[in-house]
């Protein structure tokens, strides 16, 4: 990421692919639609930018599709948080101050790609008054983010009586939860791995001897001199006789023999696992307060055991 010269040479974030999260009890407005006055779409937000020095986001991300506007919908712009209000019930964010010509002049954001000269472009555009490139001009490095522009608490000026009955001066008590998390464990299947048996026909060449019996009919002529006999005359006509041949030929037949069998079987086998984990609680300090304006000097909540990530806004 480019790094900015504004807020202590801070490298402004973006929400989305960080180890940052909105805090409990704050609206995460990523993906709400933001309006103009009318209450005409502008397009929703994208993603939140804010300052990992002071955990505090800085500007919206705007994705302008589907925006009712006649706006470039490929185009995301920044728009500071000073200057988007959450509507008083609805899941909106209102850009009540902002006009179409002002969006179309906005640089398009590339994430990222957040310079010092890319945010005084958005100021002079947003009436924010001249800045000069480098912060030349300011006081100190965190004057830039001091401008009406980044004031965070505008963007709940509509939800502000909700946001004030926690704190009014007619109340007699107040308090903070106390919540403490709790580990679970159990446990589920999952695919581990496994054996997969497949089959296949093959062949293979055998021979076999076999022993082959053929006939066959020899002609013999015997020379005889002797006096014909009565059974001589009664061939003596005639006739014809007939020896037919034989032969043995190979016959062969298949049979299927079962000569074995390959089987799958699970063993199981269980054994003791130790799952560590972290859980989260809330710790209260309280310390008294003498300002005369009777506000409180130093009431702090912090997180024991607290997971990683931080929280913001």
């Amino acid at each position: 990421m480019a790094t900015n010269e504004y807020g202590s040479n801070a490298q402004l974030l973006a929400l989305s692919g960080s180890d940052f999260e909105i805090a409990d009890g704050q609206p995460n407005i990523k993906g709400w639609d933001v309006k103009d006055a009318q209450g005409k779409q502008i397009g929703d937000v994208d993603d939140l930018i804010f300052n990992p020095n002071n955990d505090k986001v800085v500007y919206l991300v705007v994705d302008q599709d589907d925006n009712e506007l006649d706006l470039d919908e490929d185009k995301k712009v920044l728009i500071p948080i000073g200057l988007a209000e959450l509507h008083e019930s609805d899941d909106d964010v209102l850009l009540p101050s902002i006009t179409v010509a002002q969006l179309n002049q906005l640089p398009a954001y590339e994430k990222g790609n957040i310079t010092s000269e890319t945010e005084s472009t958005i100021r002079n555009i947003l009436g924010g008054g001249a800045v000069a490139a480098g912060a030349s001009a300011l006081t100190g490095n965190e004057d830039f983010y001091q401008h009406e522009h980044f004031n965070d608490a505008k963007l709940y000026g509509r939800r502000q009586k909700d946001r004030d009955d926690l704190t009014s001066a007619d109340q007699t008590t107040t308090s903070i939860p106390v919540i403490e998390e709790k580990m679970e464990v159990g446990k589920r299947e999952v695919e581990t791995g496994g054996v997969r048996l497949k089959s296949r026909v093959v062949q293979e060449n055998v021979q076999e001897n076999v022993n082959l019996r053929s006939e066959h009919v020899r002609v013999e002529e015997t020379p005889v001199n002797r006096p014909a006999t009565a059974a001589d005359l009664e061939t003596f006509k005639e006739g014809t006789i007939e020896m037919k041949e034989y032969a043995e030929v190979p016959v062969v037949s298949k049979e299927a023999f079962v000569t074995g069998e390959v089987s799958l079987e699970k063993e199981v086998e269980e054994r003791d696992e130790t799952v560590q984990g972290t859980v989260r609680k809330t710790e209260v300090e309280t310390e008294n307060f003498t300002d005369d304006s009777a506000k409180l000097t130093n009431k702090s909540t912090k997180l024991s055991n607290e997971e990683s990530g931080d929280t913001f806004l």
